[in-house]
């Protein structure tokens, strides 16, 4: 991928990792788009760098995950760069009343949303680079986060698949 004067779509793009994302492409002379579910965490990093382009969508709806890809092929059709970066993490224990629930909302956000958004940006002819944002918790077992880290298994797995389609 080069990395300059690129459109980039970056999910998750106004905090952590993310955000990281979202300042270094923007050094680079690229487009930045972010989505995120937080209004005023999205308008923090577009008053720190007014280029920025924001969408607010919660990305474990999946009308929601529609309605972006809408929103980008009406409005950023030359998008070229999808970066699948969003991502919760539910400290909780088997136990918790409310595991289920939560154990949901974490696969929807995780591993439904990243794959949705995938298959539908394949449909942006311009679309030539898909970066998936996993985690080291991919390969370690933390406890506490016990989805999370099937989540991200999940998901490196799903990443190395796509490099042989």
């Amino acid at each position: 991928m080069k990395i300059t004067n690129n459109i980039i779509l970056i999910t998750g793009g106004a905090s952590g990792i993310g955000l990281g994302l979202t300042e270094r492409f923007i050094q680079e002379n690229n487009t930045v788009i972010i989505c995120g579910r937080q209004v005023a965490t999205l308008n923090e990093v577009k008053d720190k760098f007014p280029s920025v382009v924001t969408k607010v969508c919660d990305l474990s709806m999946e009308e929601d995950r529609i309605g972006l890809y809408n929103w980008i092929s009406e409005n950023h059709s030359d998008l070229n760069v999808l970066v699948n970066n969003a991502g919760i993490q539910n400290w909780m224990n088997i136990s918790d009343i409310d595991f289920y629930h939560k154990t949901e909302n974490e696969i929807n956000t995780n591993v439904l949303a990243p794959i949705h958004l995938t298959t539908l940006f394949l449909n942006l002819k311009s679309l030539d680079t898909i970066i998936n944002v996993t985690s080291g918790l991919a390969f370690v077992q933390l406890s506490k986060v016990p989805v999370y880290c099937a989540t991200k298994a999940f998901f490196h797995s799903f990443t190395l698949s796509l490099r042989y389609c």
